[in-house]
C-alpha cells in the first residue's frame, strides 16, 4: 500500500482542510517540518475523524493514500491543536490507524540491538 522508502511517520495534530489536494497537503507537511520527498510519511485526519490521508513521496512524485471509515468515526486519543503540530509514530501504529484501531503508548520499549 505505501512505498517501502518511509523513514519516519508523522501524525499531524492540527485541523487540515481536506479539500486540499497534493499541493495543499504538501504545504501543510512543510509547515510542520516534514519532507515527503525525503521519505517522511505525513498522516492527516479529517475534523470529524471519519477519514485519514497519508502523504508520502519518492523521487518520481507523491502518493496520497486515503482511508474512509464508513462504520463510524475513529476514536483518537488527542484533540486538534490550534497551532501546527505533529508527533512521530511507528509504522506499526500507522498500520493500526489504517485498520481503524486506536493505540495508546505511554512508554516505548527500547529497540533490541544485536551485538
Amino acid at each position: 500500500m505505501l512505498p517501502s522508502n518511509i523513514k519516519r511517520v508523522l501524525l499531524v495534530q492540527h485541523c487540515t482542510d481536506f479539500r486540499k489536494r497534493f499541493d495543499g497537503l504538501l504545504a501543510e507537511s512543510y509547515r510542520v517540518g516534514a519532507d515527503p520527498y525525503a521519505g517522511d510519511c505525513v498522516v492527516f485526519f479529517k475534523r470529524d475523524w471519519t477519514q485519514l490521508r497519508a502523504l508520502v513521496g519518492d523521487a518520481l512524485g507523491l502518493f496520497m493514500v486515503c482511508r474512509r471509515f464508513d462504520g463510524g468515526a475513529l476514536r483518537a486519543s488527542f484533540k486538534f491543536m490550534r497551532e501546527p503540530a505533529c508527533s512521530t509514530i511507528s509504522a506499526a501504529e500507522l498500520a493500526l490507524l489504517f485498520e481503524g484501531a486506536t493505540f495508546t503508548v505511554h512508554k516505548r520499549v527500547k529497540a533490541w540491538k544485536n551485538f
